[in-house]
């Protein structure tokens, strides 16, 4: 495989939402004085390997499955497209899979030394993690073609990332990290809704029935709004004064949603993209709010 070809499998325009929910974390920790770079810096390793790990798996399975087609109005595909052959897809899962167990191992031992039954909480965390990265689209009864991915990633990107991280890095739990992941976890789930949406016909076809599948067009489109208003609201609960310039972030926001509304099919890949750097920027000011204030 081409250096592009690995780049359209990793697909590094969905990394930042993994990004920022570490941010988020990190940011909660470093108001309670508890900031620790090391953990960030592996935190964030781990996050994004996850994610990667998850975009090969989900690139895999719909290829292997038919889902992704000539017809499809998304980024390019690598195994539909013959970039790549199952093989290598399997292989670099394998990989990508062992370094993000052997980064979640050292993360673990960074933030919580032989304290034996945290490292068995956050074990079982992480293997949860690596499933729910493989079985979206993988295995007997892939969860994502159930209408089960929202659920899936706003769990996800949400309270097991942004708590996760604040939690190493202090060991407890804070009502502003529970506010932090609302609002981490509500903005994935937007980006995940925009995906669907542009994908409803092609996903009809193949039998991959997403959750806006299953709402319609119309309320799917309902649903995105609630998910950027639930965000918004959990994030001014944790926004202090110098935080407030993170609502120059809702513009891309505002302007993405402004396309969800209004149109379908490719048209909404331009949203998808502003939704993810809507989400790094919002969530990136919200943390350096929490950090400086």
């Amino acid at each position: 495989m081409s250096p592009q070809s690995w780049l359209l499998a990793i697909r590094p325009r969905t990394l930042p939402l993994a990004v920022a929910s570490m941010l988020l974390g990190a940011g909660t920790a470093a108001q309670a004085g508890a900031f620790n770079g090391g953990v960030l810096t592996l935190a964030l390793l781990t996050a994004l390997l996850l994610q990667i790990l998850s975009n090969l798996a989900n690139d895999y399975g719909d290829g292997v499955r038919g889902t992704d087609s000539i017809n499809r109005t998304g980024p390019t595909r690598v195994l539909a497209s013959g970039l790549a052959s199952p093989d290598q897809l399997r292989n670099a899962m394998i990989v990508t899979a062992a370094l993000a167990t052997g980064s979640g191992l050292l993360l673990l031992w960074a933030a919580l030394g032989p304290d034996v039954g945290a490292w068995l909480g956050f074990m079982a965390l992480g293997s949860c993690a690596l499933l729910a990265a493989l079985g979206y689209t993988l295995g007997r009864r892939p969860y994502g073609y159930l209408g089960l991915g929202d659920v899936a990633v706003f769990v996800f990107f949400g309270p097991v990332a942004v708590l996760g991280c604040s939690y190493l890095m202090q060991h407890r739990l804070s009502e502003s990290a529970g506010w932090a992941s609302l609002t981490a976890g509500l903005l994935a789930v937007a980006v995940l809704n925009i995906n669907n949406i542009r994908d409803m016909d092609t996903d009809r076809q193949a039998g991959k029935h997403t959750l806006a599948l299953r709402l319609g067009l119309r309320r799917a489109r309902a649903y995105q709004l609630l998910l950027l208003g639930g965000a918004v609201l959990a994030g001014t609960r944790i926004m202090t004064e110098p935080g407030f310039v993170s609502l120059l972030a809702l513009w891309p926001l505002a302007r993405a949603t402004q396309l969800v509304l209004t149109g379908q099919g490719a048209e909404l890949n331009r949203a998808l993209a502003l939704t993810a750097r809507g989400t790094l920027a919002f969530t990136g000011l919200l943390a350096l709010g929490l950090v400086v204030g």
